[in-house]
């Protein structure tokens, strides 16, 4: 079981994230300050803000992240390297890129290998994440996808866009991506609003969090340390 000791150490596993096509620069401006505030990990935003916000981090240890392919996954391989180039060119620290779900549902898995590699190739050092939507796969799909992953050379699996109108992250589909590519790092995201929701994702195996509420989650699991600590402390323990 996942057990953190502080909000700082809670926090550097958290991709705070804010990918609204209507978001405004002040929106993206105040993710940014509250991601240096509270020492997330990454701020995860679409390619448009990609330099805006590398510029705003170059003093700050926080990483940016960007999305490929986005959020449908279905276009030409070609155009998805590209992005991937482009943003990387831009900043990006960090490639979320979404495979081709439509080619794993008609067993297209040549398609699948060949995007995932070559955007792996055009990253060179920059981290890759590959989103394999579980909420639209079938378990032998999600097992496919995950082999194939590993085998290209990607340094995370995600579980959702969270935009397709399907469940998130899931406890299960951890678990299965973790029995089939135990080496694999695991980003969830999907639906992961609360401390209690984002605790169990991590305590089945995620290495880390993608999530709007990023600030929220931090809050609540410092109210929750602060009423443990104060329950102890009534009780003589500390």
């Amino acid at each position: 079981m996942i057990n953190f000791k502080s909000p700082e150490k809670l926090a550097k596993v958290i991709e705070a994230t804010n990918l609204k096509n209507d978001a405004k620069k002040e929106d993206i401006d105040k993710l940014v300050s509250d991601a240096i505030e509270y020492g997330f990990h990454s701020v995860v935003v679409s390619p448009y803000y990609v330099s805006h916000v590398k510029k705003q981090l170059k003093s700050s240890d926080v990483k940016v992240g960007t999305v490929v392919g986005f959020p449908l996954g279905y276009n030409e391989v070609s155009i998805k390297e590209f992005e991937a180039e482009n943003s990387i060119a831009n900043g990006a620290d960090e490639i979320d890129m979404v495979v081709n779900i439509l080619a794993i549902k008609v067993e297209d898995f040549n398609t699948v290998k060949e995007e995932i590699q070559r955007v792996v190739e055009v990253s060179e050092d920059v981290l890759v994440k590959v989103i394999i939507e579980t909420g639209l796969l079938t378990k032998q799909e999600i097992e496919k996808v995950s082999l194939i992953a590993q085998e290209c050379g990607v340094d995370f699996i995600k579980t959702s866009t969270g935009f397709n109108n399907v469940p998130g992250a899931k406890a299960t589909d951890i678990n299965l991506i973790k029995k089939v590519v135990p080496t694999m790092k695991i980003k969830a995201s999907g639906g992961i609003n609360n401390y209690k929701t984002a605790f169990r994702l991590l305590s089945s195996g995620a290495d880390r969090i993608g999530t709007s509420s990023a600030t929220a989650i931090v809050d609540e699991f410092n109210k929750s340390r602060k009423n443990y600590e104060e329950h102890l402390d009534k009780e003589g323990i500390i």
